[in-house]
């Protein structure tokens, strides 16, 4: 075998690793549990998202803070079939969302007509 070849293949597989950990953080922020998915209701306080695992229930009090496209929202933003992710504290468990991001709805068939 070449040296310089498990040289250069050692360097690249060591880049590739250290760039998907940093975009693993940068993606992922530390002390909170991420809620992935659609609203299925919101109702005295309990956001209900649908996930790919089932649905999961979230309360929402005075300090959650709602943003869409990086600007503030309300509660009535949440309305169902919203894609959601929803940022828990670690270890939380009446499970207060700290913070809750509202995606671009997906563009349905009748949009592209």
């Amino acid at each position: 075998m070449n040296l310089k070849s498990n040289t250069t293949t050692t360097r690249s597989l060591l880049l590739a690793t250290v760039l998907f950990v940093v975009a693993a953080q940068a993606f992922a922020h530390e002390g909170f549990d991420h809620v992935m998915g659609t609203v299925v209701q919101l109702a005295d306080k309990v956001l209900t998202v649908k996930t790919a695992k089932g649905n999961v229930a979230v309360k929402l009090n005075e300090k959650t803070v709602i943003t869409k496209n990086d600007q503030k929202a309300q509660p009535a933003d949440l309305a169902p079939g919203v894609r959601v992710v929803v940022e828990i504290p670690e270890g939380s468990k009446d499970k207060v969302a700290h913070s809750i991001k509202i995606g671009v709805a997906a563009a349905s068939d009748h949009d592209h007509k």
